[in-house]
This record gives C-alpha cells, structure tokens and sequence, in this order.
C-alpha cells in the first residue's frame, strides 16, 4: 500500500486546560490521559510510512524559552518518540517556538504551507494554523485547511478545520477532507466585486495644502 497523507492540528499536548476548554473525552485534570487517547488515536490511523501534516499547537502552552525551556523540549521529544509515523511536517501554531527550537521533532516546519498534485488531485490545498477569509486559488477551487479554532468556526465554502476537536480526536485522510470540501463550488469571481469596505480618508500622514 502506498504512503497516505493525513492532516491534524491542535493536539495541545501537556496542556491540562485543553480538556475543560476544548470538552475533551478524559477525566478533568488527566492530561496524562488526554495525551494517551491522542496519540493512540494518531498510531491506529497513521503508518509509519505516510505523512501526517500538523497544522500546529504540537503542544499546549509552554515555556520554550526561560527556565523551562529544557523540560518542555524534553516533554516535546518524548510525546513526539511514542509518535509511530516518521515524516511528520507542521505548520507553526501560536503555541510552537520558532524553528530553531524544533530541530529533530519535525522533518519540516512551515508558516504556510501551499501544495499541488496531493494524491489523486490537481487543485491547490493551503494549509495555515488560522483559519483565512481568502487564500491562494480561491476562485480556482484551492482548499483550505486550518486549525486554531477548535470546532468553534462554521465551516466556509471549501475550507474546514482540520484539528482533533473536529475529527474524532485524531488525523484525518487528506483524500477524505478534500473529497467532502469538492462538493462544494468554489466562489464566483465577479468581473468588478462590488465595494465591501466604505471609501475612507486617512487622518495621518497628510501633507498640509498652502
């Protein structure tokens, strides 16, 4: 069987607030637990071979820089070894250090990541930690995926979230999520787009006219 490619976000690992915050399956305050359950639930689904794409949140916050920089790295590798797959790629979140601090977690680590020619598909996918308004190809039927929000956002046109609170707490097929999102036209693009925004005159930065 071929590698598959499978997309997650907002696993929140070692966050113990997640499980009130985000309703999650597990005892309150058993965040031991709550790392368990997600990556049994990346292990069953995900080879070893194929390639899971984190949309970010890795882990919950933590300190990657101060006095608990060593242990929240050391908690990093950790969760990451018990993680079967090996080609995992992530685009940063809000609570993921810069790339340098990521070294030897993650094969490859992006800010946006923008891809064609996924497997069976020849339409853009632009994967972000945020959820966008507009994205790359929009109006040539690109996707979408985001994390970040957690399941709180209603899904738009051909973008949806992507994170463990939306996907049964585990990585979803990437031909899966694209296969629902096709079924949904992508947006018209009108000639001239009528004005959204009012007209305004800035009140700085003005030249005084004499």
């Amino acid at each position: 069987m071929s590698a598959r490619i499978w997309i997650t976000a907002d696993t929140h690992f070692t966050h113990t607030e997640a499980i009130g915050l985000f309703a999650r399956p597990v005892a309150a305050g058993d965040v031991t637990g709550m790392d368990d359950l997600l990556i049994e639930r990346i292990n069953d689904r995900v080879a070893a071979r194929d390639r899971l794409i984190h949309l970010g949140d890795f882990l919950g916050p933590r300190d990657w820089k101060g006095e608990g920089r060593k242990q929240t790295e050391a908690d990093a590798h950790a969760l990451r070894e018990r993680i079967r797959c090996k080609h995992i790629e992530l685009v940063r979140g809000n609570h993921d250090p810069g790339p340098k601090r990521l070294r030897g977690l993650f094969e490859e680590v992006h800010q946006i990541l923008s891809i064609k020619g996924w497997s069976g598909g020849t339409e853009r996918i632009v994967c972000c930690h945020y959820p966008l308004r507009s994205w790359q190809g929009i109006f040539q039927g690109a996707f979408h995926l985001y994390g970040h929000a957690h399941g709180a956002m209603p899904q738009q046109g051909r973008s949806c979230d992507a994170g463990v609170d939306c996907w049964d707490y585990g990585p979803v097929l990437l031909d899966e999520i694209i296969g629902e999102l096709a079924q949904v036209a992508p947006p018209a693009l009108a000639r001239v787009a009528a004005r959204a925004q009012p007209m305004r005159t800035p009140r700085s930065g003005l030249v005084e006219r004499r």
